[in-house]
């Protein structure tokens, strides 16, 4: 039974078996295959070794089904600790009870458990053999030995198994196999056919973490956080809301590991708890050695040794919830402070990570604050691309009064957090802290860029009226920086970039920071121009300095869209889609950086036309949890899903996303969503088969393109136009392709010019070098165009191999496009019938018709009439089957 299958809140005590029958074997492909090899008759068997959870009894069953399948003799025991003061106690139930002497009773079971009542071996199966008692151990050693069944054991690591069970694979006797907890790519494959749908990609990475890939503690918590209501579905994908909350179950199978521990190895536990992972010559000052080392060998946690020096880690993460939620809050302050002040103790201390630890040890302790400390780990903790422990770091320096530094590192942090309100309040409260001119202009540039790109306020003149002041204390090349940064998000891109190359060859020394800015503002207005040989450079440079940069952790990201822009309309898209491996790859855990990766893999998915990918990226990077203010990543996830969903058919959902748009709120224009918008209501109406709007709003996302001079996206829109049949767009994209580099131009002129002339040949010509960059739905919508000028001119041939050409790339993407539907429909009908009755097949009447084709009702009227008459279909439903039918 499946997760999703569940009434929400449901507690029934059926609820864990539900859970536990739904779970796949999912990861363990090798060793299953290693197993089923080594399982075989001529082999004496084998030991599943691993610590509790891993999985060594469900590849067992595995196994055993396997041979039972066969109609093969199986048997299965378990052992238990209460069953191991018993002789012979896990095979009570076989045993014969009449037969007085041991050595007879032994020899009477062997015979009676190796007997093969199916002519073949027997498998003999021991769930738990640590646990056995010496009697039933001996029996083991005898069948093994005498060769007369196969054996399949597992035992638990750390665990002591009795002499003779051991040295069955000391002695080569069983082949043995250690069994390793899923990789984060495995659980997560896990968690979603268990979920029976996709789960956001911070929530696999948090049950991930928490857990460590054992699927026992990871099965107890999906449990318990469906059960809770924390993990649920929304819009189609699991997400994950809040720490988990441990149940009574799985902190019960916790404890089991930890009850008979000493207190001073406990205390081992609870230091780690609060300061995970931690270096051990720490843990050895602030612990007991001798405890530490019993810690250690109980499994409790493990060490890193490629770590200079060596660290160590709990064994299992939810080990360190149930230890502190058990823990008096007093006692892990004073834990904390004793870890912090000896980290500072310690000569390695002063690298970022350890800077961060120690900063966040001291905030939670019952340490003074140190400003000092705080505002120089929350600038390594940006560095170590984390906004929210920068943020909350920083928000402690300010209230202990760091004065500007914290002022400005906690600006960073809140801007890097995507809290653009309170980090627009704080940077004009910085701006009136300059003990001189020179830094209250410096602070006041960063305040008014902050106010003009976070606020959404592009009249804004608080920069501008900085200019003279700027230049007077010397500080030009920094407004230059400030300006275009400005200037590429106004969508100024030739302003941006005459303000950038400004900034970067001034004499003046631009202040720390501003570099970035200025050098993004190049990637922007260069991707916007179409100069994409311009910006390369300048993109690798941002990376470069983002790395660097201890002012900022999201920058990086920023530059990343503007990079991917360029590529994406300069029709680049295998570079693109490297670009998005290289980005997503990057070890980012906080939820603005789960939503652009997303994103980023959904948009080049919809340029490649990889559309059931597109609307899954898609709608992952929709439902993360980012603060109310942080819409970018949404908004533009939200309307290339919508061009997705368009581009496969889907009139409808198009129609239901396209309510859901919002405009952008501040900071909402990386990927321009007000030029997109445009792109995707025509995607929309297209869908809905009204074409003719749909090439009017992408000639109007042309327009408003070229008047910004966002060149690159003109080429996109007036490409669209085309593949929806527009014939008027052959000039302009032919001078376009003497201002803007890249193979979309050439294509997308080269389609526009073949389409006016109906020049077929030049129509597959140009299908080929859509394909060739990527781009496989207006490479089907050409060779679509093509087969249909082909069949009307009676050149059935070649219009075959053209449509064939067209339908292989539908049939590769899942796109239903007005071309395509063309290319179905061999009825005699004129484009706008066609647009008329798809809009008869939605439930329009006549006069909703009317409206949205801007004309009267009775040429409406007129238009069924002639389908009518071509077709011979007399009724409103009989004309809309026939479209239905076709698309």
């Amino acid at each position: 039974m499946r997760l999703s299958n569940l009434a929400p809140g449901s507690v029934a005590e059926d609820y864990a078996e539900q859970v536990v029958a739904a779970w796949p074997l999912i990861g363990r492909a090798e060793e299953l295959s290693w197993l089923r090899e080594t399982t075989a008759p001529e082999a004496r068997g084998v030991v599943l070794a691993g610590p509790a959870g891993v999985g060594k009894t469900r590849l067992a069953t595995e196994i055993l089904d396997r041979w039972r399948s066969q109609r093969r003799e199986c048997r299965w025991f378990v052992a238990t600790r209460s069953a191991q003061s018993v002789p012979l106690g896990v095979f009570a139930e076989v045993i014969e009870s009449g037969v007085a002497d041991p050595l007879l009773r032994i020899r009477s079971l062997v015979a009676s458990l190796v007997d093969r009542g199916g002519g073949g071996p027997v498998l003999l199966v021991i769930d738990d053999a640590h646990l056995l008692d010496e009697q039933s151990a001996l029996v083991l050693h005898q069948i093994v030995r005498s060769d007369r069944a196969e054996v399949l054991l597992t035992i638990r690591s750390g665990e002591v198994p009795p002499d003779v069970v051991s040295g069955l694979w000391k002695d080569q006797l069983l082949a043995r196999l250690d069994l390793q907890p899923l990789s984060q790519v495995e659980t997560t494959e896990l968690l979603t056919r268990v979920l029976d749908g996709p789960i956001e990609a911070s929530a696999a990475a948090g049950l991930w973490r928490f857990t460590r890939g054992n699927v026992l503690h990871l099965r107890h918590l999906v449990e318990g956080e469906c059960a809770a209501g924390r993990l649920t579905p929304r819009d189609g994908v699991w997400v994950w809301e809040g720490r988990p909350e441990i149940s009574a179950p799985l902190a019960e199978l916790i404890d089991a590991g930890i009850t008979r521990q000493p207190a001073e190895v406990m205390a081992v536990v609870d230091v780690l708890s609060v300061a995970d992972p931690l270096e051990v010559d720490v843990l050895t000052v602030v612990c007991d050695p001798d405890a530490v080392d019993a810690a250690h060998h109980a499994g409790l946690f493990t060490v890193d040794t490629r770590s200079s020096p060596a660290v160590a880690r709990l064994a299992h993460p939810l080990l360190g919830e149930v230890r502190r939620a058990r823990t008096l809050p007093t006692r892990l302050q004073a834990l904390r402070g004793k870890v912090a002040r000896e980290l500072d103790a310690q000569s390695y201390s002063r690298g970022p990570i350890t800077l961060v630890r120690r900063a966040v040890l001291m905030c939670e302790s019952d340490s003074a604050p140190d400003t000092d400390l705080l505002i120089q780990a929350a600038r390594a903790a940006l560095q170590l691309s984390d906004p929210i422990t920068a943020e909350r770091l920083a928000r402690h320096a300010v209230e202990a009064g760091g004065g500007i530094q914290a002022y400005r590192a906690h600006v960073c942090g809140l801007i890097d957090a995507q809290r653009f309100r309170e980090a627009l309040e704080e940077a004009l409260v910085l701006a009136e802290l300059g003990p001189t001119r020179r830094v209250r202009v410096r602070l006041s540039i960063f305040a008014a860029a902050i106010k003009v790109t976070l606020a959404g306020l592009p009249e804004d003149d608080s920069l501008a009226v900085l200019e003279d002041d700027a230049r007077a204390v010397g500080l030009t090349s920094t407004y230059d920086a400030a300006s275009a940064y400005v200037a590429a998000f106004l969508t100024k891109p030739a302003l941006a970039v005459e303000a950038a190359h400004s900034a970067l060859a001034s004499e003046d020394r631009m202040v720390e920071g501003f570099e970035l800015f200025a050098v993004t503002a190049l990637v922007a207005g260069n991707a916007m121009l179409g100069n994409f040989s311009a910006m390369t450079a300048p993109s690798e440079r941002v990376y470069a300095l983002s790395q660097q940069s201890s002012d900022t952790a999201t920058f990086h990201l920023v530059n990343g869209c503007y990079h991917l822009l360029g590529l994406y309309t300069g029709g680049y898209l295998s570079e693109a889609a490297q670009l998005v491996r290289r980005l997503t790859q990057e070890p980012l855990e906080f939820p603005l950086a789960y939503s652009y990766r997303a994103f980023v893999e959904g948009l080049v998915a919809t340029s490649l036309g990889d559309l059931a990918s597109a609307v899954r990226h898609c709608k992952e990077a929709r439902v993360v949890g980012l603060p109310r203010e942080s819409t970018w990543t949404k908004t533009s996830a939200l309307l290339y899903q919508l061009i997705a969903v368009a581009m496969s058919g889907d009139g409808a959902t198009a129609a239901a996303l396209l309510n859901e748009y919002r405009p952008p709120g501040p900071a909402a224009e990386a990927l321009r969503p007000r030029n997109v918008h445009l792109l995707a209501r025509a995607w929309a109406s297209a869908a809905a088969g009204v074409t003719s709007r749909a090439i009017s709003l992408a000639v109007e996302g042309a327009e408003m393109a070229c008047a910004q001079g966002f060149f690159a996206y003109e080429v996109l829109c007036r490409q669209t136009a085309v593949q929806f049949g527009d014939r008027d767009q052959a000039q302009r994209l032919s001078d376009l392709a003497s201002m803007v580099e890249g193979p979309r131009v050439e294509a997308a002129a080269l389609h526009a010019i073949s389409l006016e002339t109906g020049d077929a040949e030049g129509l597959t010509r140009a299908a080929c070098r859509y394909e060739q960059f990527g781009d496989r739905v207006a490479a089907a919508d050409a060779a679509a165009q093509a087969a249909n000028i082909l069949r009307a001119n009676g050149l059935r041939g070649k219009g075959l191999t053209a449509a064939a050409f067209a339908e292989r790339l539908a049939a590769a993407t899942g796109a239903v496009t007005p071309a395509l539907r063309a290319l179905q429909c061999s009825s005699p009908l004129t484009p706008r019938q066609r647009e008329v009755i798809a809009l008869v097949a939605a439930g329009l009447t006549n006069r909703q018709i009317a409206e949205q084709l801007v004309t009267s009702v009775r040429t409406v009227e007129g238009h069924l009439f002639r389908a009518s008459q071509r077709t011979g279909i007399n009724s409103r439903d009989g004309l809309a089957a026939l479209i239905i039918h076709r698309a």
